[in-house]
């Protein structure tokens, strides 16, 4: 019942979320508005192709992609055992982890740029983004 009413009270956000999805799918050549503003990759540029491949047990793989994926997921489990299962709001332990992982994400997105960008995908620039439509066109 828990999870039916908090789909019900974020209905208009997953369908806006679905709708870009469906229709970025066909008219953007990437899903990330970050890539397709700028160019440039994003902290979570990535993690939906690891999370992917965490669903199908390939963890070498995910943390390839994205190593970020394991403390995401794990994140995730503890979020909706305590909201769905133990029936608990969002303690402050929760969100200081949330706040760790989003720090850490950001430092490793930084480190990763410095150190792998421009390289293989996520970690590519695309030349075909809108701020360098409007710039130089």
């Amino acid at each position: 019942m828990l999870l039916w009413r908090d789909i019900k009270d974020m209905k208009w956000a997953i369908i806006l979320i679905i709708a870009y999805f469906a229709l970025g799918k066909y008219f953007l050549y990437s899903l990330c508005p970050m890539v397709v503003i700028t160019g440039f990759p994003c902290p979570g540029c990535g993690l939906t192709r690891a999370g992917f491949r965490l669903l199908r047990l390939d963890f070498a793989g995910a943390f390839r992609i994205h190593p970020f994926i394991f403390p995401i997921a794990a994140y995730i489990g503890i979020f909706s055992w305590n909201r769905y299962i133990r029936k608990r709001r969002m303690g402050t332990g929760l969100k200081i982890l949330l706040i760790l992982i989003l720090v850490l994400l950001i430092l490793f997105y930084i480190w990763r740029m410095l150190h792998d960008f421009p390289g293989e995908p996520p970690m590519s620039y695309y030349s075909r983004n809108l701020l360098f439509y409007v710039i130089f066109k």
